[in-house]
């Protein structure tokens, strides 16, 4: 099935690629949660949504974050009793070393394809994007009930 195998093939590609995030220092949660603070600051309750954990560990993470001075807490304009966890510049700086590395890793296994590999692979980023999107959308419930193998794409 076509799902199963884009699955597989990619948490395969991010557990490789993520390997570069060994140099940087922080571990993968805290890297996971400060990527979701470049959109701009969250309270912990949005962060532990985007990261799916519970509030203990969002708390812990973002604890972890403020030590480092990776991020800081600051007032919520919304919400006088709260406050929003923001990236500090340095957060930033780390977020796009981490970014520089992983692309550059992801380069290098591209390379290495057959030519008609990579060209394969480009021509379906716009299709995989899209379904990426998709994914991200609240789910329906509902399932295609689509069995069996996916049809191949097309030879050129």
């Amino acid at each position: 099935m076509l799902a199963d195998r884009l699955h597989g093939a990619a948490l395969h590609l991010m557990r490789g690629i993520r390997q570069a995030d060994r140099k940087l220092g922080v571990g993968p949660a805290r890297l996971s949660a400060l990527s979701v603070l470049l959109s701009g600051p969250k309270t912990l309750t949005e962060l532990a949504e985007a990261e799916q954990v519970s509030g203990a560990t969002i708390s812990r993470i973002a604890a972890g974050l403020i030590r480092t001075g990776l991020a800081r807490r600051v007032p919520n304009p919304a919400d006088g009793r709260s406050a929003l966890l923001e990236m500090t510049a340095s957060g930033r700086r780390l977020i796009s070393r981490g970014r520089r590395a992983r692309v550059e890793r992801l380069e290098a296994a591209l390379e290495r394809l057959r030519p008609a590999d990579r060209e394969a692979i480009y021509d379906a980023i716009d299709a995989l994007e899209r379904a990426a999107w998709e994914a991200l959308k609240p789910s329906s419930g509902r399932t295609t009930g689509g069995k069996g193998r996916a049809a191949r794409p097309r030879s050129r």
